[in-house]
């Protein structure tokens, strides 16, 4: 990629007019939070407010929108490139440049220049957000910072459902010892009963020490929860950093099953009596249902527990609703001697129950935000149920649900009037889905819940596309690959690599700053690219190829 000469002689221009370090004032009350297509940053230094300008660490939004970014020391100078984007910015420089391929030069005003705190230098995050064609949305109410990139979404993040109960509900595989959810297009598993939590990307896997077992796996933000299979202790891991902080340990609840995160709380229940809730802002932890909670779930800010009390005189269950705040730990009972049935809607407006009286069924929407309730007819209970399950329940697409047997990995209509194997292969175990892949487990032998190794024989775990095509192979904890077929065409069993379309193929590209003159804005020698007047591609790290 050839850079015009007019733009070195603007930007060398640009930064001898550099004014030096700016004097920083305090930030702006209230920590301010910054997301890219629904995931939360993690920053070492937090983002500050100045001029009306959110201004952020550098390398970490760069890197986050998928920018190689380089910092110039000696002339306090910062370059970005995205495929054949490039900006140019210096620490307090109010000017910064943008060029596109070998299009003209853009030259940018900032209400806000670049600015150093902490030894980190800050950039507007609004102005290189759109400079790589991002819509960015400033949400004063939640203080946080939207970014979208080109064909990404904010859909199905906390960003902007804040009423979405996220849960795995995907198979636990309790034979396999082995739990997974995908998320975002990430894929996140344990495996053959070890203390690691894998983290599957669509080209490699990385693991982290998970402290033990993962059990139901659920993933937000960027942070995974689970609990121990083992100690029943309950994690937090950030998936960045592998950074693990124990939540609950076994003497705050009896046995953990299930575990749900509901806005800024974890919801923990045994699955039969009792329900703990940590604030994930304070730490603080409560118990909501200690006796009798059966199935909960949460809208308008509470939580809603099915609760079973035994009627010895009547011989039979009795199950009621109750309301739990989780920031006080109230309850109180609203209805008694409903079905065994609970859902929240599918917006989080509200949850849906039955009674039955001389053998019909009522169906009831209890409003979250009104405290009130109506009847509803069978059909539109059915539909919200539907509704819940395509929103909460990773199960369900738009038309199909999942699942495997001892045979293979199979998936059907919601009505079930069609069914369709997907792949053939014995000692399968469905994992999880979201809206373009399946994953599941495979041991051809049988799952032996014996010492790594060995013990477990040949073990897989799959990922494929929802018509079953596209079959890759994630790990393998055998000497030979577990085998099957499916319905689709395997490609080869993996992605083939292709043609970087930013370097053509060379893995090389004229240096971005002195155009391969290899000398710098000054007439020395050129420090971007070592004088060589070539860098690495961006694109594809110099390999040539990229995964598709």
């Amino acid at each position: 990629m050839k850079k015009s000469t007019h733009i070195a002689a603007r930007l060398a221009a640009v930064l001898l007019l550099a004014v030096g370090l700016l004097c920083v004032p305090a930030a702006a009350a209230g920590e301010i939070t910054v997301y890219v297509d629904g995931r939360q940053l993690s920053f070492d230094q937090p983002p500050v407010a100045m001029n009306n300008r959110t201004l952020v660490p550098l390398r970490a939004i760069f890197e986050a929108l998928g920018a190689q970014v380089e910092w110039y020391p000696e002339k306090q100078g910062i370059s970005a490139q995205k495929g054949d984007t490039l900006i140019v910015m210096q620490l307090g420089g109010k000017t910064f440049a943008k060029q596109v391929g070998n299009g003209e030069a853009q030259y940018i005003e900032l209400d806000q220049p670049p600015v150093a705190i902490n030894n980190r230098t800050l950039v507007p995050v609004r102005a290189v957000s759109e400079s790589f064609d991002c819509d960015v949305t400033w949400d004063a109410a939640g203080n946080r910072v939207l970014i979208t990139t080109a064909g990404g979404s904010q859909t199905g993040s906390t960003v902007v459902d804040d009423d979405r109960v996220y849960f795995n509900a995907g198979h636990q595989a309790d034979g396999a010892y082995t739990s997974a959810i995908l998320e975002d297009g990430v894929l996140y598993f344990n495996f053959v009963n070890r203390a690691t939590l894998y983290i599957y990307d669509g080209s490699m896997v990385r693991s982290w020490n998970a402290g033990d077992h993962p059990r139901d796996i659920i993933a937000r933000d960027g942070k995974v929860y689970y609990y121990g299979h083992n100690n029943g202790a309950v994690y937090c891991l950030d998936a960045a950093t592998g950074e693990r902080e124990t939540l609950l340990t076994s003497g705050d609840l009896d046995d953990v099953e299930q575990l749900k995160l509901y806005r800024n709380y974890l919801l923990a229940s045994d699955g039969d009596s009792q329900i703990y809730a940590v604030d994930l802002n304070t730490g603080a932890g409560r118990m909501l249902d200690e006796d009798h909670a059966v199935l909960f779930t949460a809208a308008g800010e509470k939580v809603y527990i099915l609760s079973h009390l035994y009627l010895k005189e009547e011989n039979r269950w009795r199950y009621d609703l109750v309301e739990a705040d989780p920031a006080t730990g109230s309850t109180r009972t609203l209805y008694t001697g409903i079905g065994n049935q609970l859902f929240c809607a599918g917006d989080g407006s509200g949850v849906y129950f039955y009674e039955t009286v001389s053998g019909s069924k009522t169906y009831y929407f209890y409003d979250a935000a009104t405290g009130s309730s109506q009847t509803v007819s069978e059909s539109a209970y059915s539909a919200a149920e539907t509704g819940y399950n395509r929103t909460n329940d990773t199960c369900w697409t738009e038309d199909w649900y999942f699942g495997s047997n001892n045979s293979g990995v199979y998936r059907k209509t919601r009505d079930g009037d069609l069914r369709e194997t997907l792949y053939n292969g014995s000692g399968c175990r469905y994992l999880t889905n979201d809206a373009s892949h399946v994953v599941f487990i495979q041991s051809e032998n049988g799952f032996n819940a014996g010492s790594v190794g060995s013990g477990w024989g040949d073990t897989s775990v799959y990922i494929m596309d929802l018509n079953g095509n596209g079959l890759t192979e994630i790990i393998n904890n055998g000497e030979t690959s577990s085998s099957g077929s499916n319905s689709g065409d395997l490609g080869g069993g993996s992605i083939q690599p292709m043609a970087c379309p930013v370097c053509h193929g060379s893995g090389q590209m004229v240096c971005a700053l002195c155009e391969g003159s290899k000398v710098d804005f000054y007439g020395n020698r050129c420090s971007f690219c070592g004088g060589s007047g070539w860098r690495v591609c961006p694109g594809c790290n110099g390999a040539g190829t990229i995964n598709p």
